[in-house]
């Protein structure tokens, strides 16, 4: 029987999901064992929806989106700090949570698959409730 101040392996993927800024389409994937099988997964979309919501409405996550394909790319090393440096362009708060809430808009196919899990300021905070 597992402590119960310790995550579940489900909740432990899914922080790590939001922790390594995954795209929505790949959260309830799982992790590949490279074997054809998976060391952790796959999850039930609605159930990876339910956890990130309740993170969201908590203030620990944020939603952002990558830039466009045809955005230029740094070419030294100042640019390439200014590109790490420039604010994160993410949906709005409604549209975010909504997005959230419909893990069949997280496909690779969509737009809202592509938007990125992040930290928000809160969620990197050390009392960040994240059980």
């Amino acid at each position: 029987m597992q402590p119960l101040d310790e995550p579940t392996e489900f909740v432990e993927q899914m922080y790590l999901a939001v922790v390594e800024e995954s795209w929505l389409w790949e959260v309830p994937l799982g992790v590949p064992d490279g074997h054809g099988g998976y060391e952790h997964g796959p999850w039930d979309p609605a159930e990876c929806s339910r956890q990130l919501v309740t993170w969201f409405d908590a203030g620990l996550v944020e939603l952002y989106a990558d830039p466009p394909d045809d955005a230029p790319r740094p070419r030294d090393l100042r640019e390439w700090r200014a590109w790490n440096g420039r604010p994160r362009v993410g949906p709005a708060a409604e549209v975010a949570r909504a997005v959230l809430t419909d893990p069949a808009r997280w496909t690779g196919a969509s737009e809202a698959g592509f938007l990125r899990l992040s930290l928000s300021s809160a969620g990197r905070g050390l009392d960040a409730a994240w059980t």
